[in-house]
């Protein structure tokens, strides 16, 4: 009688020494499994320097603007992290350039830029206006013929007018005076340094009234043509998988209506 529980005790052994090597054969491919990296976090690390409406600090010291949130519906189309930081839009072209920066928003593109830098898009379009003092008449037909006449014209460095500004820059380089920001133009117009300054008529808008000096300093008759805007992205970090990511984004977000209607909002 003793033979029968035997049996079955060895029968058992059998059967749990078969069953091992399968839970044993299942523990590198967890391991494996376990050893993998997780996926890469998307981040983007974009600039920006003080040009409201489209991008400036706001309340508790917080970027805001038409061109914020743009950047901030880009990344989130994306499923990325965005982290923000300001500077002059000189400094931003020369971090952006070495891959400090990723991205940088209300770019125009250029044959210069094209070097350094990927461009997705456009989103929006811009329009330089020339702005004067209002007490002084400038009737001329164009930046041309201003410039012709003895004036100089105030710019921001490293912006980029078009392609008139650009050959006139060229030719006549002591008829333009460059300032890191707009509001350093803006006094020296009223020093009556310079005789006339360009700027985006949006953010020359927001400018005059935020510092009361609309009074002082209007708008003339003389505009560039309104140009494309882009979002510029660094060659150095970012790769050409990445562009076409972003450049599918910006489309799905124009498809939607996304950027028309902030757009709309910051026009009111």
């Amino acid at each position: 009688m003793r033979s029968l529980p035997l049996i079955l005790v060895v029968l058992f052994c059998v059967n749990l020494s078969a069953c091992q090597p399968a839970a044993e054969q299942n523990k590198p491919e967890q391991a494996a499994a376990a050893a993998q990296p997780a996926p890469a976090k998307c981040i983007l690390r974009a600039g920006f320097d003080a040009w409201e409406p489209y991008h400036y600090l706001g309340q508790g010291e917080q970027p805001q603007g038409l061109d914020i949130e743009i950047l901030q519906a880009v990344a989130a189309e994306l499923n990325c992290e965005l982290t923000l930081q300001q500077d002059t839009w000189a400094a931003l072209l020369a971090r952006l350039q070495s891959g400090e920066l990723d991205i940088l928003p209300g770019a125009s593109r250029s044959t210069e830029r094209e070097r350094y830098a990927w461009f997705a898009g456009p989103y929006r379009q811009e329009q330089f206006v020339l702005y004067g003092r209002t007490e002084a008449a400038l009737n001329f037909p164009n930046v041309l013929a201003l410039v012709a006449a003895g004036h100089k014209v105030g710019l921001v460095s490293g912006y980029y007018y078009g392609a008139e500004i650009d050959e006139l820059l060229g030719q006549q380089p002591d008829a333009f005076v460059s300032a890191q920001l707009s509001e350093l133009n803006m006094a020296r117009l009223l020093d009556e340094e310079i005789s006339a300054l360009l700027e985006d008529s949006m953010v020359a808008t927001a400018i005059l009234r935020r510092k009361g000096l609309d009074r002082y300093i209007s708008a003339t008759a003389i505009s560039l043509p309104a140009s494309d805007v882009y979002l510029m992205l660094s060659k150095a970090s970012v790769g050409e998988a990445q562009l076409q990511q972003l450049n599918a984004a910006v489309s799905r977000l124009q498809q939607q209506g996304v950027l028309t209607r902030l757009v709309q909002q910051y026009q009111q």
